[in-house]
């Protein structure tokens, strides 16, 4: 048996879960029946052998790969099959869900159950190791095992295709510069706000902040750095450069060049080639 205790946080769909224990058992005899306080799910994982478990007065067969998730307060116990032993993993979670995401919030007051389909005893037992160990940044490889294995589950009780985490605000100025360097011809200001979970005006602020500019400064800013690489460095006629920069019109892009750098395209090109 292997038990640790220890203060580790991750967040998930705008929940905060705080491990309070997390075992590895190889279970020989039949548990006491026990629930946990309120506010509390624990994650039990079969990885080897046969027996039941009764959650409430639910009785289910389980073998390898036969996970189930209990919320507080309900009672549950496992009981392995005679002469089997069941090599079982536990982790116990405190969890806030004050600003829980309301999609993901009522499952943690439920019982789940179901068989994996991706192999996640990897994550435990990685997750084992480092809590054994110990070694440098080990919570942090700690936290995105407990994540995997959370999401993994969910995607087996049919969870799939949606996000479970809004952006993290260390990362959003790469993420709009991504979205400006792979799609500058069609973003939208709407587009990008619904894309980064924020309201128009709000991303509006936050690019102020972040870049001293608008998304149409920004938005222009990228087309017209592309424009210019294309007339310096491809053959690419005036026309085809305004296409691929989104305008309807060579008349209107080279009114927005010539705007934006004080020259117009043609007079930009044929300087470059003369250096």
């Amino acid at each position: 048996m292997f038990k640790v205790k220890d203060t580790i946080k991750f967040m998930l769909a705008n929940i905060m879960f705080t491990l309070r224990e997390y075992k590895y058992i190889e279970l020989t005899e039949t548990n006491p029946s026990h629930y946990h306080g309120k506010d509390t799910i624990e994650i039990h994982y079969i990885k080897t052998g046969t027996g039941k478990i009764i959650i409430g007065d639910e009785e289910l067969a389980v073998g390898p790969g036969s996970f189930f998730m209990v919320p507080g307060l309900i009672p549950h116990t496992q009981i392995p099959d005679e002469g089997k032993i069941l090599e079982k993993y536990s982790i116990y979670l405190l969890y806030d869900a004050a600003r829980g995401f309301p999609r993901y919030v009522p499952y943690l007051t439920k019982v789940m159950t179901g068989v994996d389909r991706f192999e996640i005893y990897h994550s435990f037992d990685k997750a084992l190791y480092e809590l054994k160990n110990k070694g440098f940044g080990y919570n942090e490889i700690v936290v995105s095992c407990f994540k995997e294995i959370f999401v993994t589950l969910l995607r087996d009780m049919g969870f799939n295709n949606e996000r479970m985490t809004k952006w993290n605000p260390d990362s959003l100025e790469f993420e709009i510069e991504e979205m400006f360097i792979n799609e500058f011809k069609t973003i939208t200001v709407d587009d990008m706000a619904k894309r980064c979970f924020m309201s128009v005006r709000d991303l509006q602020r936050f690019l102020v902040k972040a870049y001293n500019k608008s998304f149409t400064d920004l938005k222009m800013e990228y087309r017209m750095s592309f424009a210019a690489n294309k007339l310096e460095y491809s053959n690419d006629s005036v026309s085809k450069i305004a296409e691929e920069c989104g305008y309807s019109s060579s008349e209107h892009f080279s009114y927005a060049f010539k705007n934006y750098y004080k020259i117009s395209p043609m007079k930009y090109k044929k300087e470059k080639l003369a250096k």
